[in-house]
This record gives structure tokens, C-alpha cells and sequence, in this order.
């Protein structure tokens, strides 16, 4: 009887301990934190579990979200590793309903590529700054089939040399499963550079808004032939001097694109811009490109143009001033100096012949007076001798 009493209360411990974990799986309760001593600053109810800026470096907190939430904020905190199965215990804990998850501003160097698994139904990911070091982690949205926003801005650890940075970025897209990805952030990222042979574009068929903006891009070459769904290109704050035909085809050629975004951008405005076709791509085009008349020049910098808007100019405005040809220049100088040499040295062979019997006399004399010099030191020598 005794035995039976104790099994009855063991089994009502049981029930109480998991109503207190509101939907967690008892697999998870291993976690030696729980709901009830959560920091101040973070809080939740049926469908919102919130902590923003507590500086918790316990990342156990993510493992107690109950099952219900469809939104977690978890931003200003301080977690370098993201480790395997985020929400769970080493395994995967299935949260069905999350759709949103902001992970922003919490010193995120490492993701496992298991973090992110068993969220199946996740629409929204924020890593927005964060120092991601992207090369060991190139496989953490193979199961992210359901993301349709992905946010990296300044996300990214900075480098001296990012070529390297954006081609890891680049076997990021291609080893990931982001068919239905709608919206891309990539903002200060310090890209100097995103070539043709990058081809993560066409690893995100449903793309409909791409923002490189706030980078140091001087000529997009990225590859955006296949992105037949893109309506917005962002590539505002950039070092773009001006669009190359390629590039500008390729734009031409996407039916449902919208808005292309240059503003704030140190355009050349010389004759290179127009004879790329710049200047006449962004007449046919003046209602693609946003804030058209706000796309000013500033280079080249003794220019009549600067701060002028491109469209304001005519074309016979941008001109191209001849480059110097030094050597040109130096082989003048060269004969112009070699011409004063000559006419010195033959006015000083005229002015030598002219005076020639004043110098002799002039010279006879000099060897006089140096004999008679000579001859009396002589004499007084001798005098001393004797």
C-alpha cells in the first residue's frame, strides 16, 4: 500500500514539473534554468518569448521555449556558439510554430550547421551584427527549406582581405536548401567585390529583394540572369562609378524587376560614363531606378560636374581631359635644354674671340708679374742664406 501511495505521488511530481514547463519536452529539462527564474529582461507569453539586451551567455535559455511560441527576440546577448539543435538537448526538439527568430547583436562567431534544424516551419532569421567567421560554417541553412527572410547585415566577421569572406559566403547559398527565400540582407558586409563566378543567385530561385547596399562594390558583376522573380536590387552606398553594359543587359532582361536602388554613390561623370552607356540606360530606365535625380556625380574631382545630378547634364557635358604624356613632355624639355647649352656655349666662344688680344695681354701680364714674384723670393732667400 505504502509502495502504491509512493508511485501515485511520484506520478502527480511529474505532471506539476511538466505544467510548469509550459508545452517543453521532459527530454529538455536537463537545463538547469527554468521559466520561473528568467532575467528581468526577459519575458514571454503564449506566442512571444523575448530577451533583449540581459547579456545572458547562457544559451540553455532557448531550450526552455515553449512549444507555442511563434516568436522568439533573443538580441544583445553574448553568445559566440550556437551549438547543434538550438532548441534542444543534443537532439532535435521540434517547435512547429516558429516562424520568427531574431539572434541579432550577440557576438555570434560560430553556428553549428545543425543549429537551425527542426524548425521547419521558420519563415524570418536575424543574424544582423554579429561576427560569423562564415568559413566553418557552410552548411547551416541545408534545412532551412522553409526561410522566406534571411538577414545578415553586418553579420560578418571583418577581414582585411574579403574576397575570401564573400566566396565562403558564396558555398554558403550553394550547400543550402533555400528554394522559397524571398528577401536576402547583406548590408555592411565590407563586399569590395561580387564576380560572375559567384553564382549564389541562382541558388535562391524565389528571390524577390537582394540588398548589397552600404558596401564598398566598385562593379557589380553578380550574377543575377536567374533571379526571374527579383523586383528589388539594393546597391545604394557603394563605390559604384558607374554601371557596365553587361551588368545593365542583364537588368534589362529581368520582366519583374521594380526598383533599382544607386542613390548615395561617387559616380564618374567623364566620357567613360557615356560611352558605356550609362548615361542612356538610366533615360530608358527612369522608372526602375529609384530617386533617379538624386544619383549625383562627385568624381572626377576637378570636374565642372560634381554635385551635379547625372540626368540634369547633356552629354556633351562629360568630357574627358587628355592624359599628360610625360614622356612626350620630359623629351621637350630635354631639347629645349640642349638648344640654351648650345647658344651659351657659343656666345661665350664669340666673346672669348672678340676679346682675344685683351686676354692675351691680360695674360702677359699675369706671367710677368708672377716672374718677378717668383725671382724676387729668390733673392730673398739667398740673402738669408748668406
Amino acid at each position: 500500500m505504502k509502495c502504491a501511495l509512493n508511485m501515485y505521488a511520484n506520478c502527480i511530481a511529474i505532471v506539476l514539473t511538466v505544467s510548469i514547463f509550459t508545452a517543453v519536452n521532459p527530454a529538455d529539462l536537463r537545463c538547469h534554468r527554468t521559466l520561473k527564474n528568467l532575467p528581468t529582461q526577459c519575458h514571454y507569453n503564449e506566442t512571444v518569448f523575448s530577451c533583449v539586451n540581459a547579456n545572458e551567455t547562457d544559451v540553455c535559455l532557448l531550450k526552455l521555449v515553449p512549444l507555442t511560441i511563434t516568436h522568439v527576440v533573443f538580441s544583445g546577448n553574448i553568445l559566440p556558439d550556437l551549438p547543434a539543435y538550438l532548441f534542444g538537448n543534443d537532439t532535435c526538439r521540434n517547435l512547429p510554430n516558429l516562424k520568427y527568430l531574431d539572434l541579432s547583436d550577440n557576438q555570434v562567431e560560430h553556428i553549428d550547421n545543425s543549429a537551425f534544424h527542426c524548425l521547419p516551419n521558420l519563415e524570418v532569421l536575424v543574424l544582423n551584427n554579429n561576427i560569423w567567421n562564415v568559413s566553418t560554417d557552410t552548411s547551416v541553412f541545408a534545412h532551412s527549406s522553409s526561410l522566406k527572410n534571411l538577414s545578415l547585415s553586418n553579420a560578418m566577421m571583418t577581414r582585411s582581405g574579403n574576397v575570401s569572406h564573400v566566396t565562403w559566403l558564396n558555398w554558403v547559398f550553394q550547400n543550402s536548401d533555400l528554394r522559397n527565400l524571398e528577401a536576402v540582407h547583406l548590408e555592411r558586409n565590407g563586399f569590395w567585390s561580387l564576380s560572375e563566378s559567384q553564382a549564389f543567385p541562382c541558388k535562391l530561385p524565389s528571390l524577390r529583394k537582394l540588398y548589397l547596399s552600404h558596401n564598398f562594390i566598385s562593379i557589380p558583376k553578380i550574377n543575377i540572369s536567374c533571379l526571374e522573380y527579383l523586383e528589388e536590387l539594393h546597391l545604394e552606398n557603394n563605390s559604384i562609378g558607374y554601371l557596365r553594359q553587361p551588368f545593365m543587359t542583364a537588368l534589362d532582361k529581368l520582366n519583374k524587376l521594380k526598383g533599382i536602388y544607386l542613390q548615395k554613390n561617387p559616380f564618374y561623370c567623364d566620357c567613360h560614363l557615356v560611352d558605356a552607356g550609362f548615361y542612356e540606360w538610366l533615360q530608358k530606365n527612369t522608372t526602375k531606378v529609384i530617386n533617379k535625380d538624386h544619383l549625383m556625380c562627385l568624381r572626377p574631382f576637378q570636374s565642372k560636374n560634381v554635385n551635379h545630378s547625372i540626368l540634369s547634364l547633356n552629354t556633351t557635358n562629360f568630357t574627358c581631359t587628355k592624359p599628360i604624356n610625360f614622356d612626350s613632355k620630359l623629351q621637350a624639355s630635354y631639347i629645349a635644354l640642349g638648344v640654351v647649352l648650345c647658344i651659351i656655349g657659343i656666345l661665350t666662344i664669340v666673346i672669348l674671340f672678340l676679346n682675344r688680344h685683351r686676354l692675351r695681354n691680360r695674360c702677359k701680364k699675369v706671367k710677368e708679374s708672377c716672374s718677378s714674384a717668383m725671382a724676387a723670393r729668390e733673392h730673398h732667400y739667398s740673402a738669408v742664406n748668406v
